[in-house]
């Protein structure tokens, strides 16, 4: 049986292959660098619009609690809302509030005095706030045809 002779490398083949690789490596990693550094990749978690639920069972619950709602981080964010109703309407007078202290908003929350009816800075209890949020950071509060609380986390009203 006859021994073959080992292949050849074709050198310039092999050149070329290792070059146009190393090129197109390059180039998708500024394609990669470019539209990252443009904007237009977004990374998302959550959503924009919390959907509370019915609204007049939220209502009757937050009166018979005597104490309104808390929802813990929402958006995927360290964001916990308050949703508050003050009244006996419940097509009206909704409240979405910041939960986070004004004070020191990455060390404490915003926490609810039942019996004074009023929020107060857990970093700093000397500083209270009315029921209806006035003073903090509140979110757009809508009621949907079909009676459902919503709450447009991307939208802060201004006092």
């Amino acid at each position: 049986m006859p021994i073959s002779e080992p292949s050849k490398l074709n050198l310039p083949r092999l050149v070329f292959f290792a070059v146009s690789s190393l090129a197109i490596g390059i180039a998708l990693l500024f394609a990669v660098i470019k539209l990252a550094g443009d904007g237009d990749i977004k990374i998302k978690l959550g959503v924009d619009i919390f959907d509370v639920g019915d609204a007049q069972q939220r209502a009757e619950r937050i009166r018979d609690d005597a104490a309104p709602l808390l929802f813990p981080s929402l958006n995927g964010e360290a964001r916990p809302i308050y949703v508050q109703h003050l009244g006996n309407n419940p097509s009206v007078n909704w409240y979405a509030i910041d939960a986070r202290s004004p004070s020191s908003p990455e060390q404490c929350n915003l926490g609810w005095d039942s019996v004074g009816q009023r929020f107060f800075d857990e970093c700093d209890s000397a500083s209270t706030f009315p029921p209806s949020g006035d003073g903090l950071v509140r979110y757009k509060v809508s009621i949907g045809e079909n009676g459902s609380l919503s709450i447009d986390l991307n939208e802060v009203l201004s006092d």
